[in-house]
């Protein structure tokens, strides 16, 4: 009987030093960690260089507004990306031309094959980037804070470090390689004047 209270004695012992020496955290606070410890310049940098300059969903601007054209569902869903239901989509799309002027950061372009066009260097904000890419979905993040952190960090890197260096070496009457984003709607039956927030500019 002796022993038999001894190994009862030792399991509650063994049972109150294993509850203490065990923390558990709450899983919002382990969610907040990662979020805090997430690094979106890095992520950010990775879908940029290793994702939207080497895509294989870019496509040059002549070529899409002519699968628009012709079949407008088919090339909406093939090159265009878009969250959640609506007319419009966004697009990586590729062209060459030359600057005919600069004003307030935006570079205006007789593009070779599609008119003029037009290129914002300064205020490239938004989500153009991001869902032009179709790299990162909405259900890879928990919050739209986070998903849009995302834009901004992509944001800063084309605005900040990759286009200043690019149009230094551009000028008036230069002929340049360009990509980027833009946005079509399913409703739009002109397609002059586009608006291209760029991913890269290239002097030819």
């Amino acid at each position: 009987m002796k022993k038999k209270y001894v190994y009862i004695l030792a399991f509650v012992i063994i049972a109150i030093l294993g509850y203490n020496s065990v923390y558990f955290k709450k899983l919002s606070v382990v969610k907040n960690a990662q979020k805090e410890n997430f690094d979106f310049k890095a992520y950010a940098d990775s879908i940029y260089f290793k994702g939207i300059l080497k895509s294989k969903k870019t496509i040059a601007l002549t070529n899409l507004i002519t699968s628009v054209k012709t079949n407008q569902e088919a090339a909406f869903k093939k090159y265009g990306n878009r969250l959640g239901i609506g007319n419009s989509a966004y697009f990586m799309i590729q062209s060459t031309g030359k600057i005919i002027d600069i004003k307030d950061g935006v570079y205006t372009i007789a593009d070779e094959k599609n008119g003029i066009v037009y290129i914002d260097t300064k205020y490239i904000f938004g989500n153009a980037l991001r869902d032009a890419s179709g790299l990162v979905k909405l259900t890879d993040f928990k919050t739209n804070t986070q998903f849009n952190k995302v834009s901004e960090s992509l944001n800063d890197i084309v605005r900040n470090e990759v286009i200043p260096k690019e149009i230094k070496k551009v000028q008036i009457g230069d002929s340049v390689s360009f990509s980027g984003a833009i946005r079509l709607s399913k409703k739009q039956t002109l397609f002059t004047d586009l608006l291209i927030i760029p991913s890269q500019i290239k002097l030819q």
